[in-house]
């Protein structure tokens, strides 16, 4: 945690990716959370098209390591 920043401040700051989902899709996502990036390759990229992993389609945004990261994490 930084100095001077309250506990609920620091989870919004710049670096977290969140969305909210409803309990059934959550329950699906669930299924693919420990999943390896490279397993279950059968998804694209909305991004590039590359071919992303099931934890990739629920967990990263429906995109490849490369453009999640572009994206979200652009001072990287």
């Amino acid at each position: 945690m930084k100095k001077g920043r309250k506990v609920n401040e620091s989870f919004w700051e710049d670096g977290f990716f969140a969305k909210a989902v409803s309990e059934e899709e959550m329950k699906e996502k669930a299924k693919t959370i420990h999943m390896k990036h490279d397993e279950d390759m059968r998804f694209s990229c909305r991004k590039c098209t590359r071919k992303i992993s099931a934890h990739n389609k629920d967990w990263h945004d429906g995109m490849c390591d490369e453009c999640f990261d572009k994206e979200y994490f652009p001072e990287k």
